[in-house]
């Protein structure tokens, strides 16, 4: 295999990581010890760098002695799912930012991303072609989520359903919602968008939630983008 695309942003592409990144904590836990290798070697400062696992059991305890400001996963692990281990530690530590890197775009795993409330979705063999950076920027810039385009092609393209029957229809609106979130645009970012109230977006958000019956944000927007309701239009 070609591990090229693998080595990781350079140039201005990792100096704006850096700038992104510089003063948080990070960590990652990987199944693919090439690719902790790459990833603390290209993205943010050595220091930055709080803990590195390889299994689900090893990557809880380290999160137990320490959170980090952004947590790289990928999928599989060594021991493990790397969509359990997120899934696992969004429940303890909600408020943890997450990205989860995927080794394979199969339904089924494209599907246990979806269900982990990770933060964002990269596919491994694309996270030197600049998106890993894009994803930083949606989650730590902007406090929004991300997905990659190849992702979002893919889960356009499944035929596999989801959940049972037809959702209820989202108005104009709330599918103007649901693509800003995608964008990585927070709640008031959305509100100065369409002039309209924080609450108002929120009432929104809730509805959407609830019409695709979907836990988080990012949830909404892979199951909107699944059904072919609305279209990926990444963070410039």
């Amino acid at each position: 295999m070609d591990m090229t695309p693998l080595l990781g942003p350079g140039g201005q592409a990792r100096d704006e990581a850096i700038e992104l990144l510089r003063g948080r904590t990070l960590m990652i836990v990987s199944g693919r010890r090439l690719l902790i290798t790459l990833i603390t070697h290209s993205v943010g400062e050595p220091a930055q760098w709080i803990g590195a696992a390889t299994c689900q059991t090893e990557g809880l305890a380290l999160l137990s002695r320490r959170l980090p400001d952004l947590l790289f996963v990928t999928h599989p692990l060594e021991a493990g799912s790397g969509c359990q281990f997120v899934r696992e530690a969004k429940r303890l530590y909600p408020r943890l930012a997450c990205l989860l890197l995927l080794e394979r775009d199969t339904p089924d795993v494209l599907l246990a991303a979806l269900e982990s409330n990770c933060d964002g979705i990269c596919l491994e063999r694309r996270v030197g072609l600049g998106t890993l950076v894009a994803a930083i920027k949606a989650v730590l810039g902007t406090g929004g989520v991300y997905m990659d385009t190849a992702v979002a092609a893919l889960l356009q393209r499944s035929s596999r359903g989801l959940g049972d029957g037809e959702p209820e229809r989202l108005t104009p609106r709330q599918l103007q919602v649901v693509e800003a979130m995608l964008q990585g645009c927070e709640t008031h970012e959305i509100a100065q968008r369409f002039h309209i109230s924080v609450e108002t977006v929120r009432s929104h958000i809730k509805a959407v939630l609830s019409k695709l019956k979907a836990r988080t944000r990012l949830d909404a927007g892979l199951i909107a983008l699944r059904l072919g309701l609305v279209s990926w239009d990444p963070p410039g």
